[in-house]
């Protein structure tokens, strides 16, 4: 269900993006697989000067293999730390490496290290393979999950001594990306990796083409003043034109990127009213979606509660990019949740992508506690589970698909990387 490599922080994500992948040092222990190291620009040049001696490239860290010199190009394999590959030749900072198919593919060098072996040598993965090679054209058809059976704690390493890094609950589902004993080593959907003991999962495989966002409106009829035809006090709602509206935008505008999503379809509102429930009993009703969904569906990775503002000021939910108006966006967090840190985390690497390529856009993290809301969100389904406020009743539904289309061109490069 969590189809990603590791998740960069938001410094190191916007140095990968923004900053021509110069020699940035990125710190912390959950980085992404092409992780930036200090010295990974010389270490080419320094064995090229090694005499009689084949230069091979050995992983630090899991990696995705590439089939041109950049993180646009596409997978072709996954690579494992350990794994050695010889090098055939360099362009920037990427090395062209041989496959133990004979294929070839690039690799960053800031995460390989280099070696001298003798030439007559065959280095190649030392006989592996690594895990995907372009046999199918390098998109594997399907990845492995783990199923949780039980609630349990995630660790930093393959055992129970090792540092708890969160807790996954009953039902979520993990890729693997790798095994060390009776433990599986699993990505997250905040960022980085853990590990979970083979005793308390179940596995399986899912298709890469299967959902990986969905989509939906706990409060899915609220609209905005000028088209509103629901006033009660402060709210303004519409059956029709509303914030669903903006929902199917972000889903086509993710589809088009290629990042399959599934759009929650139910009328929250009107159950409410079937079962004359008061509002604040929306969150409950939208969780059964939210858990209906994931069980049917163990390739879903991120869930967006896509919300608009209330009655905020214009000049504090809008900004104008290139002469275009936008709905601004806030990602609000519940500390209910007993691992909102790793939700926050991946909404501040977020909100740190939108501004730096939409200035302005980002009104940043809120964190709620339960004297503020709800607190919780539905986001203990994920550590990749976030509100999002659009915008506010004084915007209009335009400048909100335009938000839409924004979120989805920054959420698609951020999924990219994570892959």
């Amino acid at each position: 269900m969590r189809l990603r490599n590791q998740l960069l922080g938001g410094t190191a994500i916007v140095a990968l993006l923004f900053s021509g992948l110069g020699a940035v040092h990125a710190t912390g222990q959950s980085l992404s697989g092409e992780r930036l190291t200090s010295t990974g620009l010389q270490r080419y040049a320094q064995t090229k000067a090694v005499q009689n001696k084949a230069t091979v490239a050995k992983i630090i860290d899991i990696t995705n293999l590439r089939k041109g010199p950049g993180i646009n190009y596409e997978i072709v394999a996954r690579a494992v730390a350990g794994e050695s590959y010889p090098i055939l030749g360099s362009e920037g900072e990427w090395y062209q490496i041989k496959l133990s198919s004979s294929s070839k593919a690039y690799v960053a060098n800031w995460v390989v290290d280099t070696d001298a072996t003798d030439s007559g040598k065959d280095s190649s993965n030392n006989g592996q393979k690594p895990d995907k090679e372009e046999q199918s054209g390098g998109k594997g058809e399907k990845e492995m999950i783990v199923k949780m059976v039980a609630t349990t704690n995630l660790r930093k390493g393959p055992g129970l001594d090792y540092e708890i890094v969160t807790k996954a609950r009953e039902g979520e589902s993990f890729p693997v990306i790798g095994l060390v004993g009776e433990w599986y080593q699993v990505s997250l959907p905040s960022g980085g990796s853990a590990y979970v003991a083979n005793w308390v999962v179940n596995t399986g495989e899912v298709s890469q083409n299967d959902s990986k966002v969905y989509i939906y409106h706990t409060h899915n009829r609220e609209s905005w003043k000028n088209v509103s035809s629901s006033t009660k006090g402060t709210s303004y709602d519409d059956p029709k034109v509303n914030i669903t509206l903006v929902g199917k935008q972000l889903a086509q505008s993710l589809e088009k990127k290629g990042i399959a999503s599934l759009v929650e379809a139910t009328d929250f509102a009107a159950k409410l009213n079937e079962q004359k429930l008061s509002y604040t009993k929306a969150y409950a009703e939208s969780r059964k979606a939210v858990d209906k969904a994931i069980q049917s569906h163990a390739s879903l990775t991120y869930f967006f509660d896509i919300h608009r503002d209330a009655d905020v000021p214009r000049n504090k939910t809008t900004v104008v990019i290139n002469g275009k108006s936008y709905a601004r966006i806030m990602f609000v967090i519940g500390d209910a949740n007993p691992t909102y840190k790793e939700n926050k985390k991946f909404a501040d690497a977020l909100s740190v992508l939108l501004d730096k390529k939409y200035p302005g856009i980002s009104r940043g993290v809120l964190t709620k506690s339960a004297h503020q809301g709800n607190a919780e969100y539905n986001q203990s389904v994920s550590n990749g589970s976030l509100l999002l406020e659009f915008g506010g009743v004084n915007n209009t539904l335009q400048e909100n698909l335009q938000t839409a289309e924004a979120f989805a061109d920054v959420f698609a490069e951020y999924y990219k990387l994570t892959q």
